[in-house]
């Protein structure tokens, strides 16, 4: 494809991988991204039929985790581009957003450069997505492309020029994403964006969206202590899920939460603990544990095998339940600590599949609070096992454990 060339500056490492996209475009004097998606599958189809029908027309749906059932065509599609462009191997690749094989409590996430994402912090995430794509004009007059961190819902800053994002057009008011209007640089009603003021943002806003994205961790506050920026969007998301929090405020008001933390949890966990028994209604080793405290263990950000040290949050209920089973030995009359968890709320707490709860259950290691009808596989959400039992097990293999070292299938 002889007409095909690649912009003078190759892809920036924080670009998106619609901008880069987008300046191909301007570069070749296509009319629109759907021009060059046409050209570019003429030319993958005679090098290779599979992956030319991978490749899409529409801009919003260009991004990898965009595709349903052939991400493997879409990679090889970018792969066979990146010949085209006369790039290095994985140049586009390093820029596009996956899929990823982790979740967030169930949720789907997204993943680029060892880093998970919900998805829903995304800024127009899927194809019927019309969110607001804000950018940093100072930004747009020194490099003309749009960073992948504007995408990001929590971040509403530039850090570099130490001022906030612009989501709608000085100009026409309209909200601004370059996606739909296919233009780096100019929104649909032709205002240059470049020459849009920026008011300056607040100190505050500034150290959160930097703490936030930076490998270091910042010793100031918990949420930015973890070693993994994955577990930093963990914590923004239980916080967001158990506190209903909006996510154009959420870091704002997760970083406050967790200033105080884990004295502030502990408080919220104390009272609800005190009124536990008020609200019984029948004995504490007949009720569910989600009763009385909701999904307090099932919220938990799940577990990565990856991660070298457990998540703070996961850490820090532990240590609460700990206490709570030690502040209520057992006695004849039932407390707090004889209430019932499901072999989900099990499997959180001791970092392990449902599959090795069913076995200690199976092996008499966690006892059944009542007779199970045989052949009859347990509902794993309803509670079962008393949490003293399944809190002191737990504690005989250390306090430390990240996870439970069972015996060999």
């Amino acid at each position: 494809m002889t007409f095909l060339f690649s912009p003078k500056v190759r892809p920036f490492v924080d670009e998106t991988l619609e901008s880069y996209l987008l300046r191909v475009v301007a570069e070749n004097f296509f009319g629109s991204y759907e021009e060059l998606s046409l050209a570019i599958r003429e030319e993958l189809h005679e090098l290779d039929f599979d992956a030319h029908g991978a490749f899409p027309i529409e801009l919003k749906t260009l991004n990898v985790y965009h595709a349903k059932h052939n991400s493997h065509f879409r990679m090889r599609a970018l792969g066979l581009l990146e010949s085209l462009l006369g790039l290095p191997a994985f140049e586009l690749q390093k820029l596009a957003l996956f899929k990823s094989d982790k979740s967030f409590n169930g949720a789907s996430a997204v993943h680029r450069d060892g880093v998970d994402i919900p998805l829903c912090y995304i800024r127009y995430s899927d194809e019927k997505g019309k969110s607001s794509i804000p950018i940093c004009p100072h930004c747009l007059t020194e490099d003309g492309y749009v960073k992948q961190v504007w995408h990001i819902k929590l971040i509403d800053v530039c850090v570099k020029h130490r001022c906030n994002l612009i989501h709608h057009c000085p100009q026409c008011q309209q909200p601004l994403n370059y996606i739909e209007n296919e233009s780096l640089i100019y929104c649909s009603c032709g205002f240059e964006l470049s020459k849009a003021e920026a008011s300056i943002a607040s100190k505050g806003d500034i150290a959160l969206a930097e703490n936030l994205m930076k490998a270091e961790y910042s010793p100031n506050n918990p949420l930015f202590q973890s070693s993994s920026i994955s577990q930093r969007f963990a914590a923004l998301f239980w916080y967001q899920k158990r506190y209903s929090a909006d996510s154009a405020s959420c870091l704002k008001e997760a970083g406050t939460f967790f200033s105080h933390w884990p004295e502030n949890f502990y408080d919220e966990l104390d009272r609800v603990s005190e009124n536990a028994e008020s609200k019984l209604i029948e004995l504490f080793n007949h009720t569910a544990f989600h009763f009385i405290y909701g999904d307090l263990i099932s919220s938990l950000p799940n577990l990565n095998a990856h991660e070298k040290e457990p998540h703070f949050i996961r850490v820090a209920l532990n240590l609460y339940l700990t206490r709570l089973v030690e502040r209520n030995p057992k006695s004849k009359k039932p407390n707090v600590a004889d209430l019932l968890i499901s072999i989900s709320e099990a499997a959180r707490i001791l970092d392990t599949s449902h599959e090795q709860i069913y076995r200690l259950y199976q092996d008499g290691i966690l006892r059944s609070s009542f007779r199970q009808k045989m052949r009859n596989r347990i509902n794993p959400h309803i509670g079962v096992f008393f949490l003293r039992e399944v809190i002191e097990y737990k504690c005989s293999f250390g306090r430390d454990k990240q996870r439970m070292y069972l015996s060999a299938w």
